[in-house]
């Protein structure tokens, strides 16, 4: 006895045209939306403004990440900018993420940072991660700082850099059109 589903074989009769155009929409419309996807709340300029103090280990120390405080992020659905370069975003990412989960992810050092270290106050916090290609922003090495957001508040969020976190504002309005220091 045959337990097969059987397919009339009118539903097996796709042309190749008509095959190729559904699999060209169904990919459009899948990368728009996901495109479409960065949060309204992230759009915008933020000036980095302190380095957040963490247990973790990163491998840069204070004052090599000091040159960050000061300089902007600018974040569309399409690009992330940052110290005057320009890096084209091919995917964005949502989630919701935890104290636990995030403690977890960053598990790599005997200490990892935790929400009250970032002055996270809230259970779980919306995490936007960037994809795009390397970059070389900067020197040795092809991390983009501000391709991993939390949004820890209406006008606050942290992003990383080699291990370091920093929190972030809205920049004024009249500073949103500076692209770098």
């Amino acid at each position: 006895m045959n337990t097969c589903l059987q397919f009339p074989r009118k539903f097996l009769r796709i042309t190749a045209p008509a095959l190729l155009f559904l699999m060209l929409v169904g990919v459009t419309a899948s990368t728009a939306q996901y495109l479409g996807s960065l949060p309204r709340s992230l759009a915008g300029t933020w000036r980095i403004t302190r380095i957040l103090p963490t247990t973790n280990i990163g491998c840069w120390s204070r004052q090599q990440a000091q040159p960050l405080l000061g300089t902007t992020l600018t974040y569309r659905s399409d690009l992330l900018r940052w110290h005057g370069g320009q890096i084209p975003v091919t995917d964005i990412s949502l989630r919701d993420l935890t104290n636990q989960e995030f403690r977890e992810e960053n598990s790599g050092t005997t200490t990892p940072a935790n929400f009250a270290q970032l002055g996270i106050h809230a259970g779980k916090v919306t995490e936007v991660d960037m994809q795009h290609e390397d970059s070389d922003v900067l020197p040795a090495s092809t991390a983009v700082p501000g391709d991993s957001v939390l949004l820890a508040g209406p006008n606050r969020i942290i992003v990383s850099a080699c291990g370091v976190y920093f929190e972030a504002t809205r920049a004024a309005s009249s500073t949103t059109r500076s692209s770098g220091k």
